[in-house]
């Protein structure tokens, strides 16, 4: 009797155990995604399709549609081999604060990669109100970034633009975005072969 006594609570101890382990990896899993990006302080990627997740459930003929803003700063892979990391991680920081300048109250913006920021902008009554923002999103990397003291850094951004439909999910909008913003890199870098 005391076997089966000692088995029992050696078998509640494995599966409480498990129960701790299972709970300890999900609140792991949980902090990865709601952390922000540590240079930057913006949304990663998880969080930006969440975001887009909700906005898309709310969005409506009264809400209006979503604009999915894709935006690459071209030339800071030049800082990073000329001048180092540093200047390089100074200069995504630069180019961020200039993207959550450049936006509307109630915005997003979201670094998904290494020079790639990501903007969700809910609320668009009309395809010129996502023009505008790409616009200012332009016109705030007119000036060169100036990552240190000594450096000055001139650099391009290629901006391109998913609108939200009926059938837009998170990753059609991300991917539609993306294909735009390389179409404007592509159209820019070709004329920058003509000239």
């Amino acid at each position: 009797m005391d076997a089966v006594r000692v088995e029992r609570s050696q078998d509640l101890l494995v599966q409480t155990a498990a129960v701790v382990a299972a709970q300890h990896e999900f609140a792991a899993r949980l902090r990865r995604r709601i952390m922000p990006d540590p240079l930057t302080g913006l949304p990663v990627r998880s969080l930006l399709v969440e975001r887009l997740e909700l906005s898309l459930a709310a969005a409506g003929p009264d809400t209006g549609r979503l604009a999915v803003v894709c935006c690459d700063v071209d030339g800071i892979a030049a800082l990073d081999h000329a001048h180092g990391p540093t200047v390089a991680d100074s200069a995504r920081t630069e180019a961020a604060g200039r993207l959550v300048s450049a936006v509307r109250q109630g915005d997003l913006v979201a670094r998904i990669g290494t020079q790639t920021f990501v903007l969700l902008c809910p609320g668009i009554t009309a395809v010129d109100d996502a023009g505008s923002i790409a616009a200012r999103v332009a016109t705030a990397f007119d000036a060169p970034l100036r990552p240190s003291p000594d450096v000055v850094a001139p650099v391009r951004i290629s901006v391109g633009i998913a609108l939200s439909g009926r059938d837009s999910t998170p990753e059609t909008l991300l991917a539609a975005a993306d294909r735009a913003m390389a179409g404007v890199r592509l159209e820019r870098h070709g004329a920058g072969r003509q000239a």
